[in-house]
């Protein structure tokens, strides 16, 4: 289950804020990646917020810059609503959540009038396997949604998302036939993060942002008791971005290059990156899998490693590194696959050299991994991809395309989304049956089976 919050709907925004719902940028402004400062020194190579392995990097991203308060007026929330009005024609009726104190959130009593359904529609153009989200409902700017979490439910999908309606941010978990099972709205200086779907739990955040202040919290609860869901996790984490499984939330922050992760399990929250130690490095792009979470590490020498976190130990570790002077651009797992990409370092436009893809069996320790070249890689900038299901899917700026591999025998597919729909930010989900798509204009689908026949692997 993987999510960040968008930037674009009040912002996936603060140097240590920016909630899961904020996390991914609304604007066509470079993305903010980790880089060094504060304890530890890993100073930024592209200045304030500038990635080690990326500066100048120019392809949006899921992570944003600003001020949360500059982020949330640029979208379009309301972040001063004074006293409650009476609810408009249609809306549901709303109670207080309490989950953050100076933090307006509610929860629907009826979540279907709350929530416009999800309904889709064939993409403009007519490509095939190609829908596109369907938004009949009002909206103010760009982007109409957030960046989705997606899970595999039956033969569909649960989602969660946040959009704008009726003049609130409002954040939901939609069932598989695109009816809302719980909705919450915000109001006054208060930011929803993007609930992120498992298959057994959804975790759901708010964040209080303000010159004098900010605060956090984060819920976790079962589909059954959604709407009831009130008493909040041992975290006070203003964050950038989250990613999160059944048992553990990844949170991107407080600081830039730092997480914090969070395991449900054992009730018990460590912090990573510069502040941990002297010589810590950047940490980002963190993904929970099973018992563990992968991800790249950043070094000042502009040099990167997959990194490991894992459940037993509660520790994070080196598990694999590149031969120079070639580094990881990517790496993340599905829980069965190791998959990463390996190029030169970037350059001044902001891009990588060719890269190339490599798997390994999961492996927890660097003794028992297994790294296999499979095939060329495609151009990309700072990674925006997906894995899940036994297939890897990253976008590579230049072209503007989707490049899918299924993992087992790393046959590739590519695909555009439509110019129609704007310019793309995320990829949300792939699996073996589709790739989700987050663009300003909605959401994409894209079904891998009409594709084509594709390429093997050379």
């Amino acid at each position: 289950m993987r999510h960040v919050l968008p930037v674009s709907l009040a912002a996936r925004a603060v140097p240590l804020l920016l909630l899961s719902v904020l996390s991914a940028s609304c604007s066509r402004n470079p993305p903010e990646p980790p880089g060094g400062g504060g304890a530890g020194g890993h100073p930024a190579t592209g200045g304030a917020g500038g990635h080690p392995a990326t500066p100048g990097a120019t392809q949006g991203s899921t992570h944003g810059s600003g001020t949360a308060g500059e982020a949330a007026t640029d979208a379009g929330v309301p972040v001063d609503a004074g006293p409650d009005a009476a609810a408009p024609p249609g809306d549901s009726a709303w109670k207080a959540a309490g989950w953050l104190d100076g933090c307006q959130v509610d929860v629907a009593d009826e979540p279907k009038k709350a929530l416009p359904p999800l309904r889709w529609e064939p993409c403009p153009g007519g490509a095939p396997g190609c829908t596109s989200l369907a938004v009949d409902w009002d909206h103010d700017k760009y982007p109409r949604t957030a960046s989705p979490s997606v899970v595999r439910w039956g033969d569909g999908y649960r989602v969660g998302l946040v959009l704008q309606r009726l003049g609130d941010q409002r954040a939901g978990v939609y069932d598989a036939d695109g009816t809302p099972l719980a909705a919450w709205r915000s109001k006054d200086y208060c930011l929803l993060t993007v609930p992120e779907v498992g298959h057994e739990r959804v975790w759901l955040g708010a964040q209080k942002v303000g010159v004098d202040a900010i605060a956090s919290a984060y819920l976790v609860s079962g589909y059954d008791d959604l709407a009831a869901a009130s008493q909040p996790i041992p975290v006070d984490v203003s964050n950038r971005g989250l990613r999160a499984s059944d048992d553990t939330l990844v949170l991107s922050g407080p600081d830039v290059g730092a997480i914090t992760i969070y395991d449900r399990i054992s009730d018990k929250a460590r912090e990573f990156g510069p502040r941990s130690g002297d010589d810590a490095p950047s940490i980002d792009r963190m993904h929970p899998v099973g018992d563990s979470a992968v991800g790249l590490a950043f070094f000042e020498d502009r040099t990167t490693e997959g990194w490991i976190w894992n459940r037993k130990a509660h520790s994070i570790e080196p598990l694999h590194r590149a031969e120079s002077p070639r580094i990881l651009v990517d790496f993340t797992s599905d829980g069965q696959t190791l998959v990463w990409l390996e190029a030169s370092p970037v350059s001044d436009d902001g891009l990588h050299g060719p890269s190339t893809l490599w798997t390994s069996p999961f492996a927890a320790a660097k003794a028992d991994l297994a790294p296999t070249p499979r095939r060329p890689g495609p151009v990309i900038g700072y990674p925006i991809s997906a894995v899940g299901e036994g297939f890897y899917a990253v976008y590579a700026i230049g072209e503007k395309a989707i490049h899918v591999y299924r993992l087992s025998d790393a046959h590739h597919w590519s695909f555009k989304t439509p110019p129609e729909v704007f310019d793309l930010q995320d990829i949300a989900h792939v699996d073996s049956r589709e790739v989700w798509v987050w663009v300003r204009g909605g959401i994409v689908r894209q079904a891998i089976s009409e594709l084509g026949a594709g390429d093997p692997a050379p």
